[in-house]
Order: structure tokens, then C-alpha cells, then sequence
């Protein structure tokens, strides 16, 4: 076959001509100086935008965003740039906020069943009616086996009247949220005991000063938490190390410059190692600890024998990759910081493995120091007016 004889420099020499010429003729610059319009099938062109405010709740970080309406039918959803969570930008699932609201599959109204369990056959009614039902039915229950029988559970957005005010007003103690216990529980009572006070949700990290960031039991990356991730990239961007254990070369690990494929189920024995590592080697904040703790002494004790060749085998971590990335922690401190994870029921442990996580913490002096954690406060607000509960107590969510 003939070759072509096209060499590259001969073809960037052809691609300057061709461009040269347009120039001379006019044609790049009419076009570069031609305004660009909307398309016809744009969806601002389709009538006057309208613009609410709102907040995005497809999962429980609320973002703020503004949405824009055309002819009473929402077309765009952005993150507001005024909301300290969204910040502008909104995640994958935020932006399809529009196709939510219009699948032809979500349910739009209440449902009652007009046959036998089971048989599919369900007719569309108003909410007067479904809510006569509904309470028809749970005073039927509350009269037969008494209010204790009925048991409520919430998550997210609204729950807290469904599982504490409405449960306690109908006289049941039986309310839970089964998200915490999935999720979070384990730590919030781990800190708690270990802190007292909870940690609480949007993890009260100081992540434009963190130097060192730990993450076990984080899926960050793999979610779509906003803000959190924003941060967490922005940090890595301006330098801190990073340290992820997880057995799977996960998003973040990817990021990492330690990654610990840690043997599932065997955090508690890493956790003490880098322990024993931050104590015999001094790497700990010892001003912080003699001030703000009690019980080092115990503690030192405790993990005196917990070195990283004792973990290695329990953990498949070698003990010098334990030993070097518990070395980073200290190099840091008290910038460095665990981050509490939300993805922590998983042994039955679980508590004491977040113990250990807020004791490592308590070691770097991370608590309440900047480049660490924070202590976060929820606004307060007055009591909502209302008649006596049938029963006290709540979900405790």
C-alpha cells in the first residue's frame, strides 16, 4: 500500500494555513464575534423563569438550592451560593432533583388497598380520606391492645415529630430510628461515653487546617455528601496526608499515601497498635493529655504489649506499615485527625472500636483544637408549645 507521506509537521503546517486563511476572510472573527443565544429548545427560552428557594432533601445533608420554574413546571434545580452546604454545586443526585419530580413512577398521592393483601389492586384517594383511615385504624389497635402496641420509626426529614412528639403523644415509649442503629449510633454513644457529648451529624471536622486526615469507616467518595467531600478534596489539594483503612482500593484510598487493606473485622486491634506506636514513641500530645484526660496511665498499660507485630497477623497489615502511618498521625499532631465515620455498625463491637477511634484523637490533642475536631453547637430553640404527653420518653435518634 502507498503511505500517505503525511508527516505530523506537515499536517500542524497544513492546520495554520487553513486557519490563517479563515482569519483573512473574515470568518473566525465573525464568528468568535457573534453573541451566543439560547436554542429554541433551551429550557429558559420556554417562558419566564421564576426562582424559589428551597433545600434538597434526597438525603440527609439538605443542601440549599434554588429552583427555577417556567409556566408553573419545574425545569432546573442549582445549589444556592448563599447555603453553607450545597456552596453553589449540588451532587449527581441533587442535580436529577427534576427527574425525581417528574417520574412517571413516583407515587404522588395516597393509596388505599381495594382487595385482598396482595393482589395489587389499589385505588388512588385524597389525603382527608387517608388519614381518617390511618387514625380509624390505630385507635382500633390502641383500644384492643393498648398504645405500647404500636410502634413508630422515622429517618430523616420530619421524624422528629412522627417519632418523638407524635408516638409520645399517642402514648407509645416504642419509637426508634433504625437509620442511627445502621449507621451512626455506635459512635455517637462512643463519644458520649468517651467525650461527654455526642459528635452529631455533619462531622465537626476542621478541614481547612487538618494537616493529617485517618479515614476507617468512612466511605467518603462513595457517597454524596456534598460539602464533605468538597472538603476532604480541597485538603488533600493544599497538601495533608492521608491515611485510608479499608480493604477495598476504594476512591479515597486511591488518594492515600498510606492505604491499610485491613483484614474486615480487625480495626480494634489496628486502633490499639497505633496506640501502643503513639505512646512508646512519645508521638503523642503530652501537655493536651495531662491536662484535658484522666486515665493515660491505665491506658499506657493497657496496650504496653499491643504493638504492631502483635496486630500484623490479626490485621494483614505488615507492622511496618501499622508503625509508619501511626508515625504520621504524630508528625502532624494536633492537626491530625480520625475522622468519626458513618458507616460503623458492623462488628458488634462497635462502640468500643469507636472509643478507641476517640482516644487516638484525645492522644493528638485533636479535640477542640484547630486542624482537628471541633465542638459544634445546635441552635436552640424554645420547646413547641403542646398538650401533655400520654408517656414520656422518644426515639432517642
Amino acid at each position: 500500500m502507498k503511505q500517505s507521506g503525511i508527516t505530523r509537521r506537515r499536517f500542524l503546517k497544513a492546520s495554520a494555513g487553513v486557519v490563517g486563511t479563515m482569519l483573512l476572510g473574515g470568518m473566525a472573527a465573525d464568528t468568535l464575534a457573534k453573541p451566543k443565544t439560547r436554542k429554541s429548545g433551551h429550557w429558559s427560552s420556554k417562558g419566564t423563569v421564576q426562582i424559589s428557594y428551597n433545600y434538597c432533601d434526597i438525603c440527609p445533608w439538605r443542601c440549599g438550592i434554588i429552583v427555577k420554574t417556567v409556566n408553573g413546571k419545574v425545569l432546573k434545580i442549582d445549589g444556592n451560593p448563599q447555603d453553607p452546604k450545597s456552596r453553589g454545586t449540588l451532587c449527581a443526585r441533587g442535580q436529577a432533583g427534576v427527574s425525581f419530580l417528574y417520574d412517571p413512577d413516583r407515587l404522588k398521592q395516597p393509596l388505599l388497598r381495594s382487595s385482598e393483601r396482595g393482589a395489587g389492586n389499589l385505588r388512588p384517594v385524597g389525603w382527608n380520606e387517608a388519614l381518617d383511615q390511618a387514625a380509624a385504624q390505630l385507635a382500633k389497635i390502641r383500644d384492643t391492645y393498648g398504645p405500647e402496641s404500636v410502634a413508630f420509626f422515622g429517618h430523616t426529614s420530619g421524624d422528629f415529630w412522627f417519632t418523638d412528639y407524635f408516638a409520645q403523644a399517642f402514648g407509645s415509649p416504642n419509637a426508634a430510628k433504625p437509620n442511627m442503629s445502621l449507621c451512626t449510633s455506635p459512635r455517637e454513644e462512643a463519644s458520649l461515653i468517651t467525650y461527654g457529648r455526642s459528635i452529631g451529624n455533619h462531622e465537626p471536622v476542621d478541614w481547612e487546617q487538618a494537616r493529617c486526615i485517618v479515614l476507617i469507616g468512612t466511605h467518603i467518595g462513595e457517597d454524596a455528601r456534598n460539602t464533605m467531600m468538597r472538603d476532604f478534596a480541597n485538603a488533600r489539594a493544599r497538601g495533608a496526608k492521608v491515611v485510608v483503612v479499608d480493604p477495598r482500593f476504594s476512591s479515597a484510598a486511591m488518594k492515600a499515601d498510606h492505604w491499610l487493606p485491613i483484614k474486615p473485622g480487625t480495626d480494634t486491634a489496628l486502633l490499639l497498635a497505633w496506640m501502643n506506636v503513639l505512646i512508646t514513641e512519645g508521638l503523642y500530645d503530652r501537655a493536651y493529655v495531662e491536662k484535658w484526660t484522666v486515665g493515660f496511665d491505665e491506658l499506657a498499660a493497657h496496650v504496653k504489649a499491643l504493638t504492631p507485630e502483635w496486630a500484623a497477623p490479626i490485621t494483614d497489615i505488615p507492622a511496618e506499615q501499622i508503625r509508619e502511618s501511626a508515625r504520621e498521625m504524630g508528625r502532624y499532631l494536633p492537626q491530625s485527625v480520625i475522622v468519626p465515620g458513618r458507616h460503623v455498625t458492623w462488628y458488634g463491637n462497635d462502640t468500643q472500636r469507636l472509643r478507641a477511634v476517640y482516644i487516638i484523637n484525645a492522644l493528638l490533642g485533636a479535640v477542640g483544637r484547630p486542624g482537628g475536631l471541633y465542638f459544634n453547637k445546635t441552635p436552640f430553640l424554645d420547646e413547641h408549645p403542646h398538650p401533655p404527653y400520654a408517656v414520656a420518653g422518644s426515639s432517642g435518634g
